[in-house]
């Protein structure tokens, strides 16, 4: 490494992160745990010492969108065209920086998290965590709604992002990331399983449903016993409560032909096994009342599974207040994960905060029966 380093930061994470995850900028872990304030690179001529080269070029740097670096000393946030500057802490654990190129830093992707604490909602900052365990990348990680890669490996997990912030214990971002982040699941394939994962198992403190933590695309073998009644050794659900629910979520491409047929006999080798299959679609998720059906579904096969317990919790979700509550979460989660409702949005003169399909509000006999 140069004797100064440029540490980028800021909105400039935003667009490098996804190109180191994605192979396009290398990056490699560092031993560093202290950046004095003078291996910081501010002022003009350290910056235009450190060659930029490709970075430069695949984040469009201009005066007009200047690159954001940290310093690790408030003093040293100079006014210099083309660059804006942030703080870093001085000292860190092991393993927070990576080199993408000599003098170029940039965070682990556990250290991005938590800095995007700072500024991101709870709900925005659960699906953050679960992109980065997940198999799908944006390409902007502050715009959902940007284009979205699937079957992407993972960059970090649930137990690896709560064992840094541990680390990082009264670091700005701390507190907000403790508190998002057991709600982080592991291997979602997409934002919309995350979506009805989350309103499922999330507490009815936070809009969820309180229900049992699923298990998101996890391979299943399938036991001797019943190997005779399906025509496959293991299956991989996607929203799953062991030997109770499958939430089989279809996206576009499960509606050609071919994958359709293939679908039809999954659901069937896992209804085999005595496993309930509850099938969702951006249809489901396109208004709160839709969403809120679903849930109802899943309560009650879950229900026959746990018993007595269950059927007691499902009936203290009834009320009009958790029902919209469980409204405004689905509108923060389905903003959050970059799709719009296309009904259901908060109304001032409907008490319970949203509207059916037919854009009427739902009636106090519709919400109890």
């Amino acid at each position: 490494m140069t004797d100064k380093a440029i540490v980028l930061a800021g909105k400039s994470l935003d667009v490098v992160m996804p190109l180191i995850r994605s192979g396009r900028l290398l990056a490699r872990p560092t031993d560093i745990c202290h950046l004095p304030p003078d291996r910081c690179a501010s002022r003009m001529s350290d910056l235009l010492s450190i060659n930029l080269g490709q970075l430069a070029s695949l984040i469009d740097v201009s005066e007009d969108r200047p690159l954001h670096v940290a310093v690790t000393d408030a003093r040293l946030r100079h006014r210099v065209p083309g660059f804006e500057f942030s703080t870093f802490p001085e000292e860190f654990p092991k393993g927070t920086l990576l080199e993408i190129a000599p003098g170029i830093l940039a965070p682990s992707f556990e250290c991005y998290f938590l800095l995007k604490a700072r500024d991101l909602s709870f709900e925005k900052l659960v699906l953050l965590g679960i992109e980065l365990s997940g198999r799908y990348a944006h390409t902007r990680m502050d715009d959902a709604s940007t284009a979205c890669e699937f079957l992407v490996d993972p960059v970090t997990s649930s137990r690896e992002l709560s064992r840094y912030i541990e680390s990082c214990a009264g670091m700005t971002g701390s507190r907000p990331a403790r508190a998002a982040v057991p709600w982080v699941l592991d291997n979602a394939y997409s934002p919309r399983e995350a979506v009805i994962a989350l309103e499922q198992c999330l507490p009815p403190k936070r809009g969820g449903r309180g229900y049992p933590r699923p298990i998101l695309n996890a391979e299943i073998s399938v036991p001797p016993s019943m190997r005779h009644l399906v025509a496959r050794d293991t299956f991989t659900p996607d929203v799953y409560w062991p030997e109770l629910l499958d939430v089989e979520y279809d996206g576009g491409y499960h509606n050609e032909e071919a994958q359709v047929e293939r679908d039809k006999a999954r659901v069937a080798d896992i209804q085999a096994m005595g496993i309930a299959v509850i099938s969702a679609t951006k249809l489901t998720l396109s208004t709160c009342e839709r969403a809120e059906l679903l849930g109802r579904q899943i309560g009650s096969c879950l229900a026959k599974g746990v018993g007595r317990p269950m059927r007691r919790r499902n009936a203290k979700l009834d009320s009009l207040e958790r029902v919209s509550e469980r409204a405004a979460l689905h509108a923060r989660l389905m903003d959050a994960a970059g799709s719009s409702l296309s009904r259901g949005s908060a109304r001032e003169d409907v008490p319970w905060g949203f509207t059916g399909d037919d854009g009427e509000a739902w009636s106090k006999w519709e919400l109890s029966a």
